[in-house]
């Protein structure tokens, strides 16, 4: 299997689709294939700039399922929050209509708030002027796009308005929170907001407005705002996401460690929790942004999904939107980690098109495919 999948890597490298990638595939526990290949930066043959396993990616949405969810369900495991409180109690200047007032957690954690895609008008002007407070108050003030509790819209939005009621909990910031609760007793050294050392980081070109991306996200107006979001903002490496993962398939336990109550873990990763609200997806696009869900995870087993035609019915996975794959599937106890620093301007995924072109591109199905189809028993 290892071989098939480099030569599968190498050709993607050669082609010119991204510069480097970080690959990691996990069987019960053995690692079968731990690939680092190609350059941190586009067009460089230096030595120095070669991916190495602490090359840190920029792991982008995948956030979600690293940070926010888990300490959602921390703050559950605490006492200090349940999954139908609603927004408004947290965060009050959120609650301007009626409407608003009504949504949930629950609700945000399924992209069912009726919290609209697009960026609140005015938002990312704000921030590029220095006012970030002014873009939050966009956020919050925000007209809802439905009733609450209707529709599936996959908006990253919600997830910043999410992340910044945690922070209200809390007292203290995600960042903070994620690296004392997880990270840090999980001994992952290498995963990260705001990473210090900009040159350990897969470059993924430039954004919107110019901005060379290296260690820094791709959108701006999260880039304006601190890059502490519950939206995205995290940077990691496979090894590190591999020990995130097994603590999942472990019920909560690595190396005899606790990090989440089995129920947690039951609750945060199992089943399809917008089954009354989905919509049978028409095209990858349409299964991001309505499609079926096991809360902020894609649920892998369905039409579009993008994690291949062998997943089991229990998978779940993520992607990132510079490039960046994380598949769990409990029914094989298999783990695969597909990291590439292909990189995106924000604009360049909108539509069918710009989509179906990141996966051809990219092809995590197929690689899914190659390590399912290969699997000893």
């Amino acid at each position: 299997m290892k071989e098939s999948v480099q030569e599968f890597l190498r050709k993607k490298i050669e082609q010119g689709l991204f510069p480097g990638s970080q690959i990691l595939v996990s069987h019960q526990g053995e690692v079968l294939v731990d690939l680092n290949m190609g350059s941190m930066l586009k067009d460089s043959s230096n030595p120095k700039d070669t991916v190495k396993a602490e090359t840190l990616f920029n792991i982008e949405s995948i956030t979600k399922v690293m940070v926010t969810l888990p300490i959602v369900f921390k703050l559950i495991e605490q006492g200090r929050l349940r999954l139908d409180d609603r927004i408004e109690r947290y965060l009050p200047e959120f609650g301007t209509t009626a409407q608003k007032k009504r949504v949930s957690i629950r609700d945000l954690l399924n992209f069912a708030g009726g919290i609209p895609m697009d960026d609140p008008a005015g938002s990312e002007a704000a921030a590029a002027a220095g006012d970030v407070q002014k873009s939050w108050d966009l956020h919050y003030s925000q007209d809802l796009a439905h009733p609450p509790g209707t529709k599936i819209l996959y908006s990253d939005v919600a997830c910043r308005i999410l992340g910044k009621a945690l922070e209200r909990i809390m007292g203290t910031s995600l960042a903070d929170a994620a690296s004392e609760w997880f990270f840090s007793p999980l001994g992952m050294k290498n995963t990260a907001f705001n990473p210090a050392d900009k040159s350990s980081c897969a470059a993924t070109g430039v954004s919107d407005r110019g901005r060379i991306l290296r260690g820094k996200i791709c959108q701006d107006l999260e880039h304006d705002l601190g890059e502490v979001l519950g939206s995205d903002g995290l940077f990691s490496t496979a090894h590190d996401m591999l020990v995130f993962s097994r603590m999942l398939l472990s019920g909560g336990i690595y190396n005899e460690q606790r990090i989440f109550a089995e129920p947690s873990v039951a609750k945060m990763t199992k089943g399809v929790t917008n089954s009354d609200l989905f919509q049978s997806p028409s095209s990858y696009l349409h299964y991001i942004v309505g499609g079926p869900k096991t809360w902020f995870w894609e649920y892998a087993d369905s039409r579009f999904s993008f994690f291949g035609d062998l997943v089991s019915d229990r998978a779940i996975g993520k992607m990132g939107g510079a490039g960046t794959f994380l598949l769990i599937d409990p029914a094989y106890e298999l783990i695969i980690i597909y990291l590439t620093n292909y990189g995106q301007p924000e604009r360049s995924l909108e539509g069918d098109e710009g989509w179906n072109k990141f996966f051809h591109d990219i092809d995590v199905m197929g690689l899914c495919n190659m390590v399912l189809g290969n699997l000893a028993s």
